[in-house]
């Protein structure tokens, strides 16, 4: 028997942080010309450092002398899932904090990566940024103090201190939604400003853009500041979801998957960066739910998704290129002025 309220409130989590990770990548590569294969580096980035922060600090607020016990034995993990449901505060307090740093932090180091790679020239960024995020796999799997290869488990949720866990698991996606809609807002903002106007004028032609003064590494740094600090807290969000992260989960295939829904959504619309998000964590979510109640164990549903998310970015490149959603055109105050003289004069 699927539980369909537990479906559909484990649909529109995935639907919210996958959905932050594509409207900031759409944002990078469909407005702005930045091909950013690296999706997944600020996007684990975030995930370590709100795991990191949240289990030492919360077991140092507590009294507890992380020197003897660590949140990586058992000791602490189980300590870690009894201190949760007594403190509501620093379990949302460390929600808030986790935030706000992983977007700082990942956003910086976005900026700051953004110089290095475009000397490589604009065909090689994604594969430097690609392997960026391979590295730091990698690096995390062999690095103890984060878990090594086991990753870091019990981190607190939010929400610990709620007994019902469909209300725990309620309150958790309004934050999810919440921080959704905040990404849409500020995006939109960007996308119909100056500076978004900019932003296309490089992307369709660099050299034009230098030419006009344009100061594009400046631009572009700008850019993977911004993308890569949404992605950093997207990657909070799925710590504190899952409660226990570890390298394993942050593979390049999800960049790819990323990619697949703003190539199937529409390239340079936000719009269709939620519809290919929607679309694919709905496919995601019950392939994850059916299979087992089919008993199907021959074929992972791990390959079966891979299999369908490669055919279909094959198929829409090939009939579809532009996507569901087109590109949509720019509502500044001075062009709805313009469209509304011009129906004024055809109804005249």
């Amino acid at each position: 028997m699927i539980d369909v309220v537990g479906f559909l409130i484990s649909w529109l989590t995935f639907l919210g942080i996958y959905g932050i990770l594509a409207v900031s990548l759409n944002f990078e590569s469909g407005t702005s010309g930045v091909t950013n294969f690296g999706k997944v580096f600020f996007y684990g980035l975030g995930a370590y450092i709100g795991a990191a922060l949240t289990v030492y600090l919360f077991l140092l607020l507590s009294g507890v002398d992380t020197s003897k016990v660590s949140p990586f034995d058992i000791e602490g993990i189980v300590l870690l899932g009894e201190l949760a449901t007594k403190n509501p505060i620093l379990d949302i307090g460390l929600l808030v904090a986790s935030l706000v740093l992983a977007f700082l932090v990942a956003g910086i180091v976005g900026y700051l990566l953004s110089y290095p790679i475009i000397r490589v020239g604009p065909a090689f960024v994604g594969f430097t940024l690609l392997s960026t995020g391979e590295l730091f796999r990698i690096f995390v799997q062999h690095y103890e103090p984060l878990g090594g290869s086991k990753g870091i488990m019990s981190i607190p949720h939010p929400f610990a201190w709620v007994p019902n866990p469909t209300l725990r698991a309620l309150l958790y996606l309004f934050i999810v939604l919440a921080l959704l809609a905040l990404t849409y807002f500020v995006f939109r903002r960007l996308y119909n400003s100056p500076l978004g106007r900019t932003l296309r004028a490089v992307r369709d032609d660099e050299i034009a853009a230098l030419c006009l003064g344009k100061h594009v590494p400046r631009l572009k740094a700008m850019v993977l500041f911004i993308g890569s600090g949404f992605a950093g807290m997207a990657g909070v969000l799925l710590a504190f979801y899952y409660s226990s992260i570890n390298p394993d989960i942050f593979v390049p295939a999800v960049t790819f998957n990323v990619w697949a829904m703003i190539i199937l959504g529409g390239m340079g619309n936000l719009e269709g960066s939620l519809l290919g998000a929607a679309i694919f964590t709905l496919f995601d979510r019950l392939l994850a739910f059916v299979t087992p109640q089919l008993g199907i164990t021959i074929i992972s549903p791990d390959y079966i998704r891979g299999f369908l998310v490669g055919f279909l970015i094959v198929v829409v490149l090939l009939f579809r290129p532009q996507g569901i959603l087109k590109e949509g055109k720019i509502e500044t105050p001075a062009w709805k002025v313009y469209e509304e003289e011009v129906k004024g004069e055809k109804s005249g």
